[in-house]
């Protein structure tokens, strides 16, 4: 039996973009892909502990952007989950949420090399997101390559 060679895909199968090689590995840079911010909420919801909102509860929020999670209200939850009572308490776990401490926020955002270590080696140096600065990522201990992921996922 004649063995079919195996096609590398080159084009990312959500949103059809073309797709990087990397150590091996293939990355959608499309930072619109759906495929990508459904599992950057999930990342985010997990790490900032809201529970609750699993795959499947953000995927019926139709979220597009990390930050609607703040701005939905008890309408938007209940509308999009049908319940009410679950509604209030998502609600109540996402004001929760909002008291995280910077180096989980950080952790959240799915920015490569930026975990919880090298957040909390960060949050040492500074105490507010504004001060997030080269010089203070150096003086932290970061190297060019998280700090660079830093900036450029901010742009």
């Amino acid at each position: 039996m004649a063995l079919t060679p195996i096609k590398i895909p080159t084009h990312c199968p959500c949103c059809e973009s073309e797709l990087q090689l990397v150590n091996d590995q293939l990355f959608c840079r499309n930072i619109s892909c759906s495929a990508q911010l459904g599992k950057k909420l999930e990342h985010f919801v997990k790490v900032l502990n809201i529970k609750g909102l699993g795959p499947k509860s953000l995927e019926k929020l139709g979220l597009s952007d990390i930050t609607e999670i703040f701005y939905l209200e008890l309408a938007d939850f209940a509308a999009a989950l049908g319940s009410e009572k679950l509604a209030e308490k998502l609600l109540e776990e996402v004001e929760k949420s909002k008291q995280s401490p910077l180096h989980t926020v950080l952790a959240s955002f799915s920015i490569p090399l930026i975990g919880e270590t090298v957040s909390k080696k960060l949050c040492s140096v500074v105490s507010h997101i504004d001060e997030i600065t080269v010089e203070t990522c150096k003086k932290a201990g970061l190297g060019e390559k998280a700090t660079f992921n830093l900036y450029r996922d901010w742009e």
